[in-house]
């Protein structure tokens, strides 16, 4: 059997290897950090792995026709394909590599179905390079020759293993959650609003294609008065699109959801040579002050475009990681207003800094009776500490609940809760279950408090605070019970988070 010269088949595979990390080699080169370089195949992943789990019956039909096609001919091969193999291996041991960062940085093991793709890819092209398994031991081969054959075949049955029964249909599934629709259509404005001079003039590069807006979203067709809701975004991730989901399971069950972008790439004087401190929930970034500076304008510009019918006594106030920080300023700036006198509900999760600086300190002496706040975290966040949600539900005070949604690895899909749980992107049964389930309720109670409807009031209540509705995630389809929420009412002081107390960031 003909094999190509070691020398070809160096450079087949390593030109394979370029070909997938060229993307984020060349954003590396352009000036992106290594998170934003990565980021971009993230997405890819996760686009590949919601497909993977809709067709997956159909892949492993479409696997053991494969399978048993490479076997009959795997010791004939042309030179020509053993040299496309050669780089498809290059190419897919490529983004293994780059998935393996992704998985240790953000996907926690959730996504077993492409690396079980990865690993048959990287089974066939062992195969058709260099024959069946027994083939590596044939004295005719050079040593290299045959470690490296058994190398990439071992490395394929230990990426094939944990996703094959998933993919046969053999493992238990999760309980799918039926949350029952919202009565109202969602119409959604978008506004620019002016950027302060300050701030314009110390924007960066990353967010120079987006035009700074506040999206309000209205459920159509509702003359009477609605409650108002203000959402803010994560780090570098100003995109309605990716809140989409959230904003529209609060209005379409009545209220008014106001979506505020913010830039978060700006330069502020001292940015490149200040020495980061991060304690009690807040942090000493430079990038705090014109962040803050734009948002108030964005919230003043708010109160120009609001519709009559929109009544801020009943208020909620949320936000994602860095936007569940600055939601913390957007509730002082409310409270400094007079709003939320009558309900108030806060929203925080994946929560990360809030700004130490003086004039930003948050006066929570407002704060009405009627009051509720989830500060929440999930098992598997890798990209924010736990202590900032800690400090932040501290601050917040009495009838707030600090939640830990947990990550149940037993069946398929794999239920890991990361840093990214509320996003569209990642909408799956976890986030129904562990997040978007509590949003319905606290649109629910907000809308009922407005009615003065206290049957439904209290119906929304019962699955706020912590009780059993709250805590239960149903049960697997062979009928194991889903690990159910973790609520604490005092964490800081809890055997988990005291290390809170003394904790001082990185």
């Amino acid at each position: 059997m003909d094999v190509p010269s070691n020398r070809k088949i160096v450079l087949l595979f390593l030109s394979g290897l370029l070909i997938s990390i060229f993307e984020p080699i060349y954003l590396l080169i352009t000036g992106s950090s290594i998170a934003g370089a990565l980021w971009p195949m993230a997405l890819s992943a996760l686009d590949w792995t919601f497909f993977l789990r809709e067709w997956r019956s159909e892949l492993f039909g479409v696997i053991l026709i494969l399978t048993a096609i490479i076997l009959t001919k795997c010791n004939d091969r042309s030179n020509l394909e053993k040299a496309i193999a050669t780089v498809l291996l290059g190419i897919v041991t490529g983004y293994l590599v780059v998935f393996l960062l992704l998985d240790i940085a953000y996907l926690r093991g959730g996504f077993i179905l492409l690396p079980t793709v990865y690993g048959f890819i990287i089974l066939y092209c062992a195969l058709i390079i260099g024959g069946l398994p027994n083939n590596p031991f044939n004295k005719e081969n050079k040593k290299l020759n045959r470690i490296l054959h058994i190398g990439f075949v071992l490395i394929s049955v230990w990426l094939i293993g944990p996703g094959i029964s998933a993919m046969a249909g053999l493992s238990p599934s999760p309980p799918e959650l039926e949350i029952e629709d919202g009565q109202y259509s969602v119409k959604t404005t978008v506004y620019e609003y002016p950027m302060p001079k300050e701030v314009a003039d110390i924007q960066g590069d990353y967010e120079e294609d987006v035009t700074f807006s506040v999206y309000l979203s209205i459920p159509e067709g509702v003359e009477k008065d609605i409650p108002l809701a203000i959402l803010l975004h994560g780090f570098a991730y100003p995109f309605f699109d990716s809140y989409e989901d959230w904003i529209n399971e609060l209005s379409s069950r009545g209220m008014a959801v106001v979506f505020v972008q913010y830039p978060s790439d700006v330069m502020p004087p001292g940015h490149d040579t200040y020495e980061l401190h991060e304690e009690a929930g807040m942090s000493n970034h430079p990038y705090h002050l014109p962040r803050a500076v734009a948002i108030y304008a964005a919230l003043e510009f708010m109160t120009t475009i609001m519709p009559s019918n929109v009544n801020n006594d009943h208020l909620m106030i949320a936000g994602h990681s860095l936007g569940a920080g600055y939601a913390l300023l957007a509730l002082d700036w409310a409270l400094e207003n007079g709003w939320a006198s009558q309900s108030l509900f806060i929203d925080l999760e994946t929560p990360y800094a809030r700004p130490v600086q003086d004039h930003l300190q948050i006066n929570t002496s407002g704060i009405p009776d009627n009051f509720l706040a989830h500060v929440a975290i999930g098992e598997d966040d890798m990209s924010v500490d736990d202590c900032f949600g800690v400090h932040h539900h501290t601050l917040l005070g009495n009838n707030s609940m600090f939640i830990e949604v947990p990550s149940d690895r037993y069946g398929f899909p794999r239920l890991v809760a990361s840093h990214y749980l509320p996003a569209s992107e990642t909408h799956d049964t976890l986030a129904d279950w562990g997040f978007y389930r509590r949003v319905a309720s606290q649109a629910d109670w907000l809308v009922a408090r407005m009615d003065g409807d206290s049957e439904n009031e209290n119906v929304a209540y019962a699955k706020l605070i912590d009780s059993p509705e709250l805590r239960y995630m149903g049960e697997w389809s062979d009928g194991r019970a889903v690990e159910e929420l973790r609520v604490w009412s005092d964490p800081l002081n809890s055997s988990k988070f005291k290390h809170c107390n003394t904790w001082t960031g990185p």
